[in-house]
């Protein structure tokens, strides 16, 4: 039987209006929050002295490939989720909607903690990934049968995705990103779209997006690029984001730059919205290792750490069409992640091989869902790319 929880001096507080630095927080055994504040540590739980740790609501990481066993890139979900401090995992695009029913039946739904998936507008997803294309034919272009997959299960698809580049689209060209548009829209959901290889000009992908919609690998050092030959953002990647377009580091093993980000971040004071690692079985060992480290490399491209826990928690969850706790923990389901930011001397790589030292770097310590408490391993970090 479980144990109510008592964390107990929390040492600071991110996108959490309802505690402040020292509170305490009495979680029932069912892993509901009772009362937050100073509060008398009760008889009988267990405690959690956070003195010297910081608390935000759960980490989410929007963009991740987890269907292991199918597609070729994916990992077990449980390599990269609340063990590195991550409470929701969400797939960009790693099924469409033939293959959903088995990533939700032995994937999404076995597991403990949230996986929701953006559903590829191809209808096979990704199988061998940049072997077989999402849209190898034309007849993997099957808007209805998509838009009825995501009717069926609303409730754990959060999106469409579509790859917009020429690998995937075979010679289709922005036509299919409007057709993802279109779906989405009828489904009243974002659209992710990929960009980085050669395709579409990335202009006119930015002038097809909606509010809401997810720009995701924006800081890719390919041509097309978010950032013109003279250094400076796009009038479209503007346009998009004053349109309320979302844009999405996606790391990856090939799309994040850290010469993009430093010019778009401070140069421009163009800020991600979301911080997102594209983790797979290509990339896990290196550049990317995990969202901590992905979100340590943002500390020396110019975020500050107040920033870069709202890409990974109040931002995605709004996404998500989850509860980002700003109007208050008491009554709801625990979710937070407990973590420290430490002095840093390890060198972390972009995806293109250059190196980046942040003076700090992100730690999970702990990981609270409902009333579970699972400890945190840190990521190994490879000495080169």
């Amino acid at each position: 039987m479980s144990e109510k929880l008592f964390i107990q001096n929390v040492g600071s507080v991110y996108e959490i209006p309802e505690l402040s630095p020292g509170d305490d927080i009495l979680m029932s055994a069912a892993g509901t929050v009772v009362a937050v504040g100073p509060l008398q540590k009760p008889k009988g739980c267990r405690c959690i002295d956070a003195q010297a740790l910081s608390l935000s609501p759960g980490w989410i990481d929007m963009h991740t490939h987890v269907y292991d066993g199918v597609t070729d890139i994916a990992l077990d979900p449980d390599l990269i989720g609340p063990r590195q401090g991550v409470t929701v995992l969400v797939d960009a695009g790693s099924s469409g909607h033939v293959t959903f029913p088995g990533f939700r039946k032995y994937l999404i739904d076995p597991k403990p903690y949230r996986i929701f998936a953006f559903l590829n507008f191809g209808s096979i997803g990704l199988i061998r990934t940049n072997v077989i294309g999402d849209f190898e034919t034309d007849d993997c272009l099957q808007p209805d049968e998509t838009l009825q997959c995501i009717q069926s299960n609303r409730d754990v698809i959060r999106g469409v995705k579509v790859r917009a580049c020429t690998v995937t689209l075979k010679g289709r060209g922005i036509e299919v990103v409007h057709r993802a548009s279109a779906t989405a829209r009828a489904a009243n959901l974002p659209l992710m779209v990929h960009i980085g290889e050669p395709g579409p000009p990335l202009g006119e992908i930015l002038n097809s997006l909606h509010p809401g919609d997810i720009v995701t690998h924006c800081f890719h050092g390919k041509p097309g690029r978010i950032t013109g030959n003279d250094g400076r953002i796009i009038p479209e990647a503007y346009a998009a984001r004053e349109r309320g377009v979302l844009f999405d580091i996606g790391h990856g093993g090939a799309s994040f730059a850290i010469r993009v980000a430093q010019q778009a971040v401070l140069n421009a004071g163009f800020q991600p919205d979301l911080i997102s690692t594209d983790l797979h079985n290509r990339n896990i060992d290196g550049p990317v290792h995990s969202l901590a480290v992905t979100m340590s490399k943002m500390l020396a491209c110019g975020l500050g750490e107040a920033e870069i826990i709202a890409c990974v928690t109040t931002n995605p969850a709004r996404s998500l069409g989850i509860d980002d706790y700003r109007s208050g923990i008491v009554g709801k389901e625990a979710r937070f992640t407990l973590f420290e930011t430490v002095e840093n001397g390890e060198a972390f790589f972009d995806a293109d091989g250059n190196a980046i030292t942040p003076a700090r770097r992100f730690c999970p310590r702990l990981t609270i869902l409902g009333s579970e408490v699972i400890a945190c391993r840190r990521s190994s970090v490879a000495t080169k790319a």
